[in-house]
């Protein structure tokens, strides 16, 4: 085994001691690993991308893997495309525009008016 990656796996085992003694007194950090590592995958895929001009299999899968790691999984994307469609929906929603802002005074007759005078006019029969 090379010294690198002796020393990357000696990293990862400090982190996961830390976090399980961490974990006994209160304190959850088991989160931060994973941003730390998908992030460092996005950064490789990237580096990879931006060295040889174009996307290839490494640079797309190391890519892939990071974003699904420090986005929580597939459901962690899911939930973020749902979220951000919401958001919109509710700012679509929001936002008036002036062209469809319809004028009630224009509209001086409308249906319930036609039905008010219906029930006057009964009632006027019945009187008589």
């Amino acid at each position: 085994m090379k010294h690198s990656g002796k020393f990357i796996g000696g990293i990862l085992l400090i982190f996961i001691g830390i976090n399980i003694l961490l974990s006994m007194v209160g304190v959850n950090i088991g989160g931060i690993i994973g941003l730390l590592i998908g992030g460092a995958l996005l950064y490789f895929g990237y580096t990879k991308w931006q060295d040889k001009g174009q996307w290839s299999f490494s640079s797309i899968i190391l890519v892939t893997f990071g974003a699904l790691m420090l986005l929580g999984g597939l459901g962690g994307i899911v939930s973020l495309l749902i979220g951000a469609f919401l958001v919109y929906g509710g700012y679509k929603l929001m936002k008036t525009n002036s062209e469809s802002k319809v004028d009630f005074k224009e509209n001086k007759k409308s249906s319930f008016d036609t039905i008010d005078e219906e029930f006057a006019k009964l009632m006027k029969e019945g009187r008589n």
